[in-house]
């Protein structure tokens, strides 16, 4: 896979969207060359071991997902994210994030490279936290 130049400045490694966009381009061309039993085969060569180890009965939710519902079905209010540092050139940024649920009186801390990926962790973070008490 070629990348432009931008993009090879930015990261050392290709980013998860990209890849995940390559694949998904994969399989969209057996599909359209094949049909859909191809498909199907390929992704199940591609997955099928992991695909074996999903829970159908919990459905897979990212950190800030998972914090939230769990505050609402306590009846709790929502969690505060707040950018506490950015470090770095514009092209190469990293963010620090606290997640603040303040009738608990907790809070975690995150980084990313994206505002969106620090406030995911802080998200974790806390989700781990709580799972302690």
């Amino acid at each position: 896979m070629r990348l432009g130049e931008g993009e090879l400045a930015a990261a050392a490694e290709p980013r998860p969207s990209i890849l995940a966009d390559a694949l998904e381009a994969v399989f969209g061309a057996v599909f359209i060359d094949a049909g859909y039993d191809a498909a199907r085969r390929a992704v199940l060569a591609a997955f099928g071991p992991r695909l074996e180890r999903l829970d159908p009965e919990r459905a897979a939710k990212d950190a800030k997902t998972e914090l939230q519902e769990m505050l609402q079905a306590a009846h709790r209010p929502l969690p505060l994210y707040r950018v506490t540092a950015v470090q770095g050139a514009a092209h190469r940024q990293s963010f620090e994030v606290e997640c603040v649920v303040e009738e608990l009186a907790m809070s975690a801390k995150g980084t990313g490279s994206s505002r969106q990926k620090a406030e995911q962790e802080a998200a974790r973070a806390l989700l781990e936290r709580l799972a302690e008490q």
